[in-house]
């Protein structure tokens, strides 16, 4: 027994086991009982002590058999299922037998061929270890709890081992791959602090949308075609000596020069000419300077005989000369610099200016748009009125209601730029010689008839108007709002007052409202497979391909890929430092105890009530423990419309994803999931939201129509979240749109490299894309028969 466990309890007693884990193990040396020299090579060093790393005891069995324990949850001794720790001083063809005894779950993918991840410092990328030699049972020496044991053989002495229960995917790794995006300075990729941890780690948050001015002309032209450059006199100011800015900049040159300099001078006074001329003198120098003091010599061993130019004297007078041309030089630079420093800023101005200027042709469009639809709810409030009984209809013509006629008067003084359609002389009642247009309005069946083919829509609405209205209410100014009188100082007013723009956009909000997807991950810090569907998601999303940018334009990204970054960083498996759950405390987050949950909560309740948004999905991504495939969790509706199209994404995603499985989504309302963001946003938002727990296995996934189970990669799972992406171009069916991109886009890559293991690609492949002589040096000879369960 190891020196660790012989003050420990007894090893049968799980009670006192777990007591007696307070933190992970540090280069912990596992050494034969009674044995009290120096490490060996074979006397494994365990280590957990580093980022989401995970194993807190060890306790040595034999000379081949080890008991490892999970490290619990911070604050929290109930989960106990990630491990990720190191081994190494082991000895070439060593074979181990690892049995990792306290797992909180009792089932467990391992009983269906999961088997733990491994890689070594020689061999960087990660892969599961073979299926049969590992194991799962219930273990009598563990009060009957289960046990997962894998048989593994070290076969390099020089590397470090690494297992883990999945992909490990870290709160560092993930900082450096969103750093990576925002270096490429995309204008569609915006990333923000939504706030911090209890241990001050970030939480970020992704939005990905076309910026909305870059659909117009001009803008768009501008940032191609104007290059303006950013330049800075930190170079010139700390090293002392001029930089090529490069033909481009030189364009910009407008210089003033100093009063009586000549242009000339600085030609004249160029460093080049000076080193010309200096070289022309060297023979002259040498005869007429010999004084120390007046010549600058670097005196070297059987140098006495100065035959060649290489060993020229350089006068002083000629030194100082070059000095103070050199200082000239430099003075000039720095003119020029200050004068392409004014251009840029002359050039940024024009540049806001021609935004402004694009900002103000789009609201033109956009005043236009909306005094055409004002057009439409004009009309449709005419002909909205009950239908009216002929018999019971008098001969005489009704008058407006007074508070019709106030509200009709405010929403006529409009133009429109677009022509209305007229209305159809079918729809409307013709009694007496007159017609109802609804809503108690009558008009004279002649009057009408010349209405309806009055051309031009100014015209034809202000007819409309006037027919209605008469000239009393509407007085000299027509419905387009500009003064009836053409007087040569009559001033346009816009379209629409800000009023009753207002108006407009509050009871026409479909047209102009934000889509909005709400994305999270990782709010159980070892559900791993999660940052991997969420990175997919990103990537696919600010890639060129067109259906990517077509998802863009039409829609607003929010991604929070890291709800935990505390748990993932600690080596949790579900819970956050103090302990908790944060996926059973989304109805009342603490702003101190689960900061990040609190700020998400309060971010989507804002968009929520932001008139302007509307918040159509809500997806949070997990991994699952004992199920297969990827799946989703939805929520049970008592409308039963509201239900049915509840399913509609999850059919489509799985005609996209081969590893999505429709018939293991389910749709509840259980009591112990009623604190989870699914539950509790799904009962808080409207009936035009849906609220989604998307879930995939941590092993692998049963295509349709087969039986073989296809364990999972990192490749995979990025797979699965870029056909979650696609799939809403589907669902808001704009795959027209697709087809109208003509411009070729770049391919989408299909193999995504860990930002933080740049030499993965330099393993040795063999057969299969399997490192070299890994599996086959992996598998103990004989281990099925050795292994004592």
């Amino acid at each position: 027994m190891a020196e660790r466990s012989q003050t420990a309890p007894e090893a049968g007693n799980d009670t006192g086991n777990e007591d007696a884990i307070g933190g992970n193990v540090s280069k912990y040396i596992a050494l034969p009982n009674g044995y009290s020299g120096q490490p060996k090579k074979g006397h494994l060093t365990f280590d957990a002590c580093f980022e989401s790393g995970n194993l807190g005891r060890v306790d040595q069995v034999s000379e081949f058999e080890y008991d490892l324990f999970i490290r619990p949850d911070t604050c929290n001794p109930r989960f106990r299922v990630w491990f990720n720790f190191t081994v190494e001083n082991v000895k070439e063809s060593q074979r181990v037998i690892f049995n990792i005894v306290n797992f909180s779950k009792t089932k467990s993918l391992y009983r269906d061929g999961m088997a733990p991840m491994v890689k070594s410092t020689s061999r960087p990328k990660w892969q599961r270890l073979p299926p049969k030699n590992v194991y799962y049972y219930r273990c009598p020496d563990h009060r009957k709890n289960y046990v997962m044991s894998f048989a593994f053989c070290f076969d390099r002495e020089d590397d470090i081992y690494q297992f883990a229960y999945c992909y490990p995917y870290t709160y560092t790794r993930f900082q450096h791959y969103l750093d990576s995006l925002q270096k490429r300075n995309m204008d569609y990729f915006f990333r923000e602090q939504l706030g911090q941890s209890v241990q001050q780690r970030q939480l970020d948050l992704l939005t990905i949308t076309s910026p909305e001015d870059k659909s117009d002309l001009e803008n768009s032209v501008m940032q191609k075609k104007i290059k303006i450059p950013k330049l800075s006199l930190s170079h010139v100011e700390d090293d002392g000596e001029a930089k090529d800015y490069g033909e481009e900049d030189l364009q910009l040159r407008h210089i003033k020069r100093p009063e009586g300099r000549k242009p000339s001078e600085a030609a004249h006074k160029s460093i080049e000419a000076v080193v010309a001329r200096l070289e022309r003198q060297n023979g002259l120098s040498l005869g007429h300077s010999t004084c120390p003091e007046e010549v600058f010599v670097e005196a070297s061993p059987g140098t006495e005989d100065m035959d060649s130019l290489e060993d020229a004297v350089v006068p002083r007078a000629l030194y100082e000369e070059l000095l103070r041309n050199y200082q000239q030089q430099q003075e000039e630079m720095r003119h020029l610099q200050q004068e392409l420093e004014r251009t840029r800023r002359q050039l940024v101005q024009q540049a806001k200016k021609l935004k402004e200027y694009g900002a103000l042709v789009s609201e033109m469009k956009e005043l236009r748009d909306l005094n055409r639809r004002l057009q439409d709810v004009l009309l449709l409030r005419l002909g909205s009125g009950p239908a009216i009984d002929l018999e019971k209809v008098k001969s005489e013509c009704l008058e407006p209601e007074p508070e019709l006629r106030s509200t009709f008067s405010e929403e006529a003084n409009t133009s429109s730029y677009y022509p209305a359609p007229a209305p159809v002389m079918d729809k409307y009642i013709l009694d007496n010689g007159k017609v109802h247009l609804g809503s108690g309005i009558w008009v004279d069946e002649e009057k009408w008839h010349q209405l309806q083919v009055t051309q031009g829509d100014s015209k034809y609405t202000k007819n409309l108007a006037v027919m209605i209205w008469g000239t009393d209410v509407l007085k000299n100014r027509s419905v387009t709002g500009v003064a009836t009188k053409k007087k040569k100082d009559a001033i346009p007013k816009p379209p629409l007052s800000p009023h009753k723009l207002s108006i407009v956009r509050e009871n026409l909000r479909e047209g102009t409202e934000k889509k909005v997807i709400f994305i999270t991950g990782r709010v159980h810090p070892g559900e791993t497979p999660s940052s991997f569907v969420c990175q997919g998601i990103i990537d696919f999303l600010v890639s060129q391909h067109p259906i990517a940018r077509v998802l863009r334009e039409h829609l607003v990204f929010k991604i929070a890929p890291m709800l935990n970054p505390d748990g993932v960083y600690l080596g949790n498996y579900r819970c956050s430092l103090m302990g908790f759950d944060l996926n059973r405390h989304w109805l009342d987050p603490s702003p101190w105890a689960h900061p990040t949950l609190h700020g998400v909560k309060q971010l989507i309740i804002k968009m929520y009530n932001d008139p302007k948004t509307s918040l159509e999905f809500y997806i949070d991504i997990h991994a699952h423990s004992t199920m297969m495939n990827g799946f989703m969790y939805g929520n049970i509706f008592e409308d039963e419309e509201r239900f049915q199209r509840q399913s509609i994404f999850p059919k489509l995603l799985c005609q996209n994803a081969e590893d999505f499985s429709y018939t293991s989504t389910s749709f509840n309302r259980d009591a112990v999931k009623a604190g989870t963001g699914r539950r509790f946003l799904g009962g808080l938002l409207d009936h035009t939201s849906y609220c989604y727990t998307l879930e995939v296995s941590f092993y692998s996934y049963i295509i349709g129509g087969t039986t073989a189970a296809v364990p999972y990669t990192e490749e995979a799972y990025m797979k699965l979240g870029r056909n979650v992406a696609r799939t809403f171009l589907d669902y808001y069916r704009l795959n027209p749109l697709v087809d109208r991109m003509t411009v070729p886009m770049p391919r989408l890559r299909t193999r995504f490299s860990d930002p933080l293991q740049s030499g993965s690609s330099q393993t040795p492949q063999s057969e299969g894309g399997k490192p070299a002589g890994w599996r086959e040096s992996m598998l103990p000879a004989g281990s099925a028969r050795n292994f004592c369960s």
